[in-house]
């Protein structure tokens, strides 16, 4: 007997909460039907549908119509009935929901009803765990285990059942956070959550507030930087192709100074040769060697100058675009290329700040 006893004095608060109709207790439902004129027509049928099943001890018909006229009209009065009737078809942590929105909402007046509604909702709230969560800032949505509960401020507890869970808070512009909480039937926690912005967004923006916009898909830097690799590489062929001409010229000029020694060794024989003369004598195997190589000295002299100057221009280039483009975030390395020509060779000068 000691161990039913709790269980017919909830279910006697039960039915004195949901007026059955019977006895000295038929009061209740009629204080009861007066308020439900503040229904709509279909919510108030649902609602004396519920009231029916309950007074039958259909507690599974009574919850599907006082969850179906709250979802018509969330009245406090709807609540109260709906909280109890959670309660008696296992619902804990729903019952302890929809009670403590009446107690919040009901009017201080109601004593008696008050009371049996508090007394349902310490049954409720010795399965479940209430957590307080307070959250920043206001307006941040609240999940629980990745559902929606609302946002904050929450105007109450958030009521767990027993078990591992995950508490989190996500606004836009700020860094969704999570909290694990451990709830225990009967236990209360608070779980604070300070979502804080992405680090240096604010400095991003600012940046990207006093910058010039690039042109569309290229970025600033990546516009930069694809120029100067370009023209490093531009100017780096340039120089490597001059160097190479310019050996190649100096080869040809020591080929045609020697060429010129034996001829003049020739020249003093028992058969004198003279390249110069117009008798034709030009035209032997020697003389047309020698006339080879001197072309073949010009000839690379010239591309050796060209690669130079056009190395030179590259380099000209590249740097003024880079100075056009803006200064960059960060110091950084300044470098000056100028081209070198002098005769029989050439180069680059670099100078600046490395």
């Amino acid at each position: 007997m000691t161990t039913n006893r709790p269980l017919l004095w909830t279910l006697s608060i039960a039915v004195a909460l949901l007026a059955p109709a019977a006895g000295a207790q038929q009061a209740a439902p009629r204080a009861e039907a007066q308020e439900s004129d503040a229904l709509t027509d279909r919510a108030r049928q649902l609602f004396e549908d519920g009231v029916k099943a309950a007074n039958a001890g259909k507690w599974a018909d009574a919850h599907a119509a006082f969850l179906a006229a709250w979802g018509l009209k969330p009245h406090y009065q709807i609540a109260s009935n709906l909280g109890v009737a959670c309660l008696r078809v296992g619902k804990p942590r729903d019952a302890a929901e929809y009670l403590t929105r009446y107690l919040r909402e009901a009017p201080a007046t109601k004593v008696q009803e008050r009371q049996r509604a508090e007394a349902s909702l310490q049954e409720a709230r010795a399965q479940v765990a209430a957590v307080t969560v307070r959250v920043a800032p206001d307006g941040a949505e609240v999940t629980v285990d990745g559902a929606s509960v609302g946002r904050a401020p929450l105007a109450d507890p958030v009521f767990l059942d027993p078990g591992r869970h995950e508490v989190g808070a996500k606004l836009d512009g700020y860094v969704p956070q999570t909290r694990s909480v451990e709830a225990t039937a009967g236990g209360t926690k608070t779980v604070v959550i300070a979502l804080e912005r992405p680090p240096a967004a604010d400095t991003r923006r600012a940046g990207a507030e006093r910058s010039v916009p690039p042109a569309p898909g290229v970025s600033r830097d990546g516009g930069r930087t694809a120029v100067l690799v370009g023209g490093g590489i531009v100017t780096g062929v340039g120089i490597a192709a001059g160097v190479v001409f310019t050996l190649v010229a100096n080869g040809k000029a020591s080929d045609a100074a020697r060429q010129k020694s034996v001829i003049a060794a020739m020249d003093r024989g028992p058969v004198p040769i003279s390249c110069a003369t117009p008798d034709g004598s030009d035209q032997t195997q020697q003389c047309s060697k020698l006339r080879s190589l001197v072309d073949d000295q010009y000839l690379f002299s010239n591309l050796a100058l060209g690669s130079f100057i056009g190395a030179g221009a590259s380099a000209v280039v590249t740097l003024g675009y880079t100075w056009l483009a803006g200064a960059p975030s960060e110091p950084e390395q300044r470098v000056h290329l100028f081209p070198l020509v002098m005769p029989g060779g050439g180069g680059l000068v670099a100078g600046g700040v490395f």
